[in-house]
């Protein structure tokens, strides 16, 4: 009996999951890649279905494809902008239950001329940093706010999505104190004392605020990434 409780606490909510978002259909979900040693990824969304998702993974690619991968990155520094085109699934169900998926690599946005570098390759899901569905109940922010992550080696924070119109940016930092982003293993939301009015953070400072510790956090740019505002008018 005590089993049999145990199994429906832990499926029971990704059986709910699935039935809320069951009228999903598949599409090809780009997302934007980060990281030489660890790869992340920022799904490219949209405020219409199956794109409205803000979804921040770690993942796992062959040993080959990571190699090609960071040396194509090392032979164009100039680069900021490399993507992911994988194939055809329903997101959600990928997220809750990720299994390996086939996938291309772009050397800038694979729908926006981008040049195919690695193509058919096998990629893994390791880690779910952040996942929310755009449901159009959000407010925005009074102040800018971002998500930061990352490792001890690379950090990079992606702006909070909230309401149409909106923007997405991703840019690599250097954060002062990361010792709680580093035991989380997650995100962590961080605002700046600046008013969101959908522009990228001016960084006339660079004291953010860390929301969970409620304390400064000194976090400094190394260089913006991306920035898109037509896929979110």
């Amino acid at each position: 009996m005590k089993i049999l409780l145990l199994f429906l606490l832990n499926t029971l909510p990704v059986v709910l999951f699935c039935q809320h978002h069951s009228a999903d259909r598949p599409g090809v979900h780009g997302m934007m890649l980060m990281g030489n040693e660890i790869v992340y990824a920022s799904h490219l969304p949209m405020f219409h279905s199956p794109h409205d998702y803000q979804i921040i993974l770690r993942l796992k690619l062959a040993q080959e494809d990571q190699r090609l991968y960071q040396a194509d990155k090392k032979i164009h520094p100039d680069v900021t902008v490399y993507t992911l085109e994988p194939e055809r699934f329903i997101l959600p169900a990928m997220i809750v239950n990720p299994k390996k998926f086939k996938a291309s690599i772009y050397r800038g946005h694979f729908e926006r001329g981008g040049i195919k570098i690695i193509e058919d390759m096998e990629v893994e899901i390791v880690e779910r940093l952040y996942y929310k569905q755009f449901e159009g109940k959000e407010q925005r922010p009074i102040n800018k706010q971002y998500l930061l992550f990352g490792n001890a080696k690379e950090m990079f924070m992606a702006h909070l999505i909230s309401e149409a119109p909106d923007f997405d940016e991703i840019v690599q930092v250097e954060a002062a104190d990361n010792s709680t982003l580093l035991v989380s293993g997650k995100t962590l939301l961080i605002e700046f004392p600046e008013r969101e009015n959908r522009k990228p953070f001016s960084w006339k400072t660079t004291e953010a605020l860390n929301t969970i510790a409620m304390e400064k956090l000194a976090v400094s740019k190394i260089a913006t990434l991306y920035v898109e505002y037509g896929d979110l008018d």
